[in-house]
């Protein structure tokens, strides 16, 4: 009778599993649907070249990137005040909790990024994070010396923020970032303040968590500068340029749980994505870890007229002594640019 009830429960497993499964396998479908039919709504697409600052939209952290920026729900580490900062609250029992991460992009182009946060015993927690995009030297050419005129250039693009995140209840926090970008070329400079505000609300269901994000909401600016432009007669210099807006992007982001057993968990994430330069997205993600030690990530954000490859990226969790270190990695590309590498590196640390 005992084999006959385990032989029935072994095939009740199997169905839950197979169920579980299903309902990821229809989402990623519905996702491919809305991409083939095209369904998500292009409200943005007018818009494009509007905003200035886009090295904001660069996914600044490995794990993030791993899932196509589907990461205002998941991700909990100090990097995640660069997406919701309300996620602070959810991340490391620790007191402190630092966070690095290198991109290497294309034509040579590198991007850091740093976070630092520190949780109060009040369950309050503090943040810093900063991200410097550098190009390296550029040669200067010119409408009549387009082969260069024997210069070079570079762009620096830097980003610095403070976060406050705050839970009110054991279902709900509140997160806010204040951040200080500055962008400069060898003729104009420009700089701005922005706001990044979030909540996350955990459901109560399968580990669903409800989370919306505002990211780079600031005011209009102008550069500051004088540009030399050569023509056949003459060089004009241009002094006066347009305003730019900063490129703000609401997220509305869902995750659940949607395979666990013994050691072995899946996480999934769904997130749609309204930027005001460009047209609306929508992405979805999975994350399997086991035992928290080793985690394997993958996603896919659908947008309208952007060829983009399924993003993918693992994860080495390293119990110390001291607290707890992990090794992020991830790639990434669209087509026709190639691929794009992500390393970081987190470690918590302190005794609460």
């Amino acid at each position: 009778m005992s084999i006959v009830l385990k032989y029935i429960w072994s095939i009740a497993s199997v169905m839950r599993w197979g169920l579980r499964w299903g309902l990821v396998s229809a989402l990623v479908m519905g996702v491919s649907c809305l991409a083939e039919a095209q369904w998500l709504p292009a409200f943005g697409r007018s818009r494009i070249g509007t905003a200035g600052f886009q090295f904001l939209k660069i996914q600044p952290d490995a794990r993030s990137a791993a899932m196509a920026g589907n990461a205002i729900n998941l991700v909990n580490e100090p990097g995640v005040m660069f997406w919701n900062p309300a996620g602070l609250v959810h991340g490391a029992d620790r007191p402190w909790a630092g966070q690095v991460n290198h991109l290497s992009y294309w034509s040579g182009i590198r991007m850091q990024s740093a976070a630092l946060a520190r949780r109060m015993s009040s369950g309050d927690v503090m943040a810093f994070g900063l991200r410097h995009l550098q190009t390296g030297a550029m040669p200067v050419t010119t409408e009549f010396q387009p082969m260069g005129t024997g210069q070079t250039f570079n762009a620096t693009n830097t980003s610095m923020g403070l976060a406050y995140a705050r839970p009110l209840t054991d279902r709900f926090a509140l997160g806010l970032s204040l951040n200080w970008i500055y962008e400069q070329m060898p003729d104009w400079r420009v700089h701005n303040a922005t706001v990044d505000m979030g909540f996350r609300y955990d459901i109560g269901w399968r580990e669903m968590r409800l989370a919306v994000g505002i990211n780079h909401f600031g005011m209009n600016v102008t550069p500051q500068g004088r540009l030399l432009r050569p023509s056949l007669s003459r060089t004009d210099t241009l002094s006066t340029f347009e305003s730019l807006a900063p490129p703000t992007v609401l997220r509305l982001g869902l995750s659940g749980l949607v395979y666990r057993e013994g050691e072995h968990k899946i996480d999934g994430v769904v997130q749609l994505n309204h930027p005001t330069d460009q047209a609306e997205s929508l992405g979805a993600a999975m994350e399997y870890s086991y035992r928290d030690l080793m985690s394997v990530r993958c996603g896919y954000e659908y947008q309208s007229g952007v060829g983009q490859w399924p993003s993918w990226g693992l994860g080495w969790s390293l119990p110390r002594s001291f607290g707890n270190l992990r090794l992020d990695y991830a790639f990434a590309g669209r087509q026709g640019l190639g691929p794009v590498h992500r390393l970081g590196v987190m470690v918590a640390w302190g005794q609460q």
